[in-house]
């Protein structure tokens, strides 16, 4: 199978929090791949494709976390979902670059 993706993934385990767009719980989950595009998270909660969220990407390869402010939930299956990073803050942006410079990968993929 072909890879279609516009940015290259990396394996990785980090803790997210994050909540679907107009509702204010706060769900939990791991996010077990990235990109600068976007992520993949394994959660307890059901998210639909097409549902919007924000996420709180918690890694111990950064000093602050990364808000993601808008992304979409591009497809879901047995407890996983992955997401479309969509807004970005300039400041989490470079957080996000770090993150993907210098985040430890897991040797991996159990997905």
């Amino acid at each position: 199978m072909i890879e279609c993706r516009e940015d290259p993934r990396i394996a990785v385990e980090i803790p997210i929090s994050f909540s679907m767009i107009g509702h204010s719980a706060t769900r939990e989950g791991t996010m077990f791949d990235i990109s600068a595009g976007g992520c993949a998270v394994t959660s307890a909660a059901s998210v639909p494709p097409g549902t919007g969220v924000k996420l709180l990407i918690r890694s111990v390869d950064l000093a602050a976390p990364i808000t993601v402010q808008s992304a979409a939930v591009r497809w879901a299956r047995h407890g996983e979902f992955g997401v479309e990073f969509l807004d970005l803050a300039e400041l989490d942006r470079g957080r996000l670059r770090r993150l993907l410079r210098f985040a430890t990968p897991r040797s991996t993929i159990q997905h």
